[in-house]
């Protein structure tokens, strides 16, 4: 009989192998409470959580289950499909060596997966974990020309080892590379849900104590470092941070991670002697033939050898002429030899990527207009797009055909995709972006398609047009900055899309402070300065932003009320007495009238210092109707608050409007293309608005 945590080892296998990530921690509840046959509400009220939250979650995960294993799965029979999983995973791994010195969660033993798109690299898997396991070797550059598979490979390897990873991608173009700053604080912040240090040194001091005291190792791929070289191997002088990055945090002794470089050029630093170096050698002959072996072309080995032999057994080139043997020349690989003897010959992976777009422009327009559209999105700063992604780039092609626009592209080659993620090859986003014209239109299009994933329902407009009334405040912030703020607070507090602790970036972009953040911010802002010394024509500015923080401070207090007032049980028993004793205290900026109204809810509460049991007796029978008064008076006199009425699925359209705006925005913000200042600042002003918002704004609060 299979235990629980035989269960949760076998889930969080599967999970992983689709979806590249562990359980996230209320899938565990759900599971754990699945196994002890816990009822939902069981669940939430053990875990503080919504009921109607954990049947959502538990609907998500079930359905994510059933796709993994092939059945459908539900809370009442994932446990025979677990044990059908288990009989069926017979593995025979491959030993590599032996090391009773194993850094913690690496294996000697790999199970390298079979993938069409992955093959002939077993030596190089071997030898990677060698260096590793066997050698001590914490940063292993991976050297070779561009398309050879490099990036795969890194990947490939630390997806293996299940490792958390982290990527650096630092671009193509020399003159927008991702300054290592900007990587770390990214890391800090949305990874570990901390706030960055302000100053280089110091953040990388806290990556480094963060790594430290990681549970898990962690994974960090650091791919295309060669465009910060110079000719003779050594960092170009705006880039010598990448040195400090490597030789203070990623190769000390107690830091818990593994580093992958993948460049061109071999680093020739001496601060850097202790990066191995493994130049990765082509894909064989071989490898190339079991590749065309599974799409059932016909090899012909003359022919095969001579392609081979003329791309040096690059990657990308084996699997990007795949699509045209298949297609154009019956499966025949001899054909398709023949008719382009002379321009394979060549030999130039650009011009083989070149005919490839040509082609696509001739036979499927709108997979090559996605194709060309896609360059718009910086991968060094996402190196992964969703799928929404990709839709919001198809605004010339009806819903109905999206996946058949995108699957032309997979069959093709010329997309990567795994796990419901998209991105370009180097090679081949250098070529979207040099055919997309008109970038400014680009942009404009792809705003107005993502406005249209609310446009059809009044409920979302009439959220959007509360949203902008709200954030019309006399402050030096913009509307579109208190948008994204109150935006994020939504969908933390009411739609639950997000977790309180959770990095949100699209309030990032606008220098509004983090949800967690903004109590620490007031409070530094008001301390930091000496109002005695503040010229009298600045004082009115000074008053306007104290008072704007505090505005802010105080309506993302009242959500947390809300949460607290809404959950089934909670502990200390004082605690929603004591929040609102310290927000209604002596000295707060807050509204009178609000103030009366939040003392009368506290003095409806039952003495927290009673017996526990009489309190929570009070608390399951009135908490609900409780939670709705703290509602109203939240609507009353701040405007939020609202019950929006939102179905789960209503949710999902929300979480997609979400990332596609914050896609926009690094777009906007970390583009390495030429983008006007007035389209940018256009669609920066419109951001987050229901369609005809109008030209009278309503009246200002503040």
């Amino acid at each position: 009989m299979m235990d629980e945590q035989e269960a949760l080892e076998i889930v969080n296998e599967v999970i992983f192998q689709k979806e590249r990530r562990k359980l996230k921690y209320i899938e565990e509840l759900i599971l754990t409470g699945a196994f002890q046959k816990h009822t939902y509400g069981k669940i939430a009220e053990n875990n503080g959580y919504d009921e109607q939250h954990i049947k959502n979650e538990g609907a998500a995960f079930w359905r994510l289950l059933s796709e993994i294993l092939g059945e459908k799965v539900s809370k009442n029979n994932f446990l025979g499909a677990l044990e059908r999983r288990k009989s069926c995973s017979g593995k025979s791994p491959i030993s590599l060596s032996s090391n009773n010195s194993l850094p913690p969660e690496l294996t000697t033993e790999i199970n390298i997966p079979k993938k069409p798109d992955f093959v002939g690299r077993e030596e190089a898997i071997a030898h990677l974990n060698t260096l590793i396991t066997s050698r001590g070797a914490k940063i292993i550059g991976i050297y070779g020309k561009g398309g050879i598979g490099k990036t795969t490979l890194a990947r490939e390897y630390l997806q293996i080892q299940r490792l958390k990873i982290l990527e650096f991608n630092v671009g193509m173009d020399a003159q927008n590379i991702l300054s290592v700053k900007s990587w770390v604080k990214r890391q800090i912040n949305q990874q570990f849900k901390q706030q960055a240090e302000e100053k280089f040194i110091d953040m990388l001091e806290q990556l480094k104590y963060l790594l430290q005291n990681e549970k898990g190792k962690v994974g960090i791929l650091i791919d295309n470092l060669e465009t910060a070289l110079d000719e003779k191997g050594k960092f170009k002088q705006e880039h010598r941070d990448y040195i400090e990055l490597i030789t203070r945090v990623l190769n000390h002794p107690t830091v818990n991670a593994i580093t992958l470089i993948t460049c061109r050029e071999q680093i020739n630093e001496a601060k850097l002697s202790f990066v191995k170096s493994y130049p990765l050698p082509e894909l064989s002959e071989l490898a190339w033939q079991e590749f065309f072996s599974i799409f059932e072309i016909n090899i012909n080995t003359l022919a095969l050898g001579e392609i081979h032999k003329a791309y040096g057994g690059n990657a990308l080139a084996m699997k990007v002429i795949t699509h045209p043997i298949e297609t154009y020349y019956g499966g025949s690989l001899e054909d398709y030899w023949l008719d382009n003897k002379q321009f394979l010959l060549k030999g130039q992976i650009k011009d083989l990527i070149a005919s490839q777009f040509d082609r696509l422009f001739e036979h499927d327009r709108h997979a090559y207009n996605l194709l060309c559209r896609l360059g718009v999105y910086p991968y060094r700063e996402i190196p992964r797009v969703q799928k929404i992604g990709l839709r919001c780039l198809l605004w010339d092609v009806k819903e109905s055909e999206t996946m058949q626009v995108i699957e032309s592209l997979q069959r093709r080659y010329l997309i990567e995709f795994e796990a419901g993620e998209y991105w370009l090859h180097p090679v081949i986003r250098a070529e979207s972006l040099a055919r997309l014209d008109a970038l400014d239109n680009t942009l404009l299009l792809m705003k107005e398609e993502i406005d249209k994933l609310l446009v059809r329902d009044e409920k979302f407009q009439h959220f959007l047009e509360w949203l902008r009334e709200v954030t019309l405040l006399n402050s030096d912030y913009t509307p579109v900055d208190l948008r994204a703020f109150y935006l994020c607070l939504e969908y933390v507090y009411s739609f639950r899309i997000f977790y309180q602790e959770e990095y949100l970036e699209l309030a990032s972009f606008f220098g509004i402070p983090s949800i967690e953040e903004i109590g620490e911010v007031f409070f530094d802002f008001i301390t930091s300065t000496d109002v005695s010394k503040i010229d009298e024509k600045m004082k009115v500015a000074y008053e306007i932003h104290e008072y704007l923080l505090y505005d802010l401070l105080i309506d993302k207090r009242l959500y947390d009320l809300l949460r607290l007032g809404r959950c089934s049980s909670f502990d200390p028993k004082n605690y929603l007495a004591s929040e609102i004793d310290d927000l209604t205290g002596d000295g707060q900026y807050i509204d009178l009238e609000l103030k009366q109204a939040l003392q009368k809810l506290k003095s409806e509460l039952p003495d927290p210092n009673q017996k526990e049991e009489l309190f929570d007796a009070w608390w399951e029978t009135n908490s609900k109707n409780w939670a709705e008064k703290l509602r109203k008076v939240m609507i009353e006199y701040c405007d939020i608050g609202h019950d929006w009425q939102f179905s789960w699925h209503d949710c999902l359209l929300l979480e997609e409007y979400y990332h596609a705006n914050v896609l926009l925005l690094y777009c906007l913000y970390y583009c390495d293309y030429h983008l006007t200042n007035s389209v940018r600042n256009k669609i920066e002003d419109e951001l987050l608005l229901p369609r005809n918002c109008g030209l009278k704004p309503p009246l200002l609060r503040g």
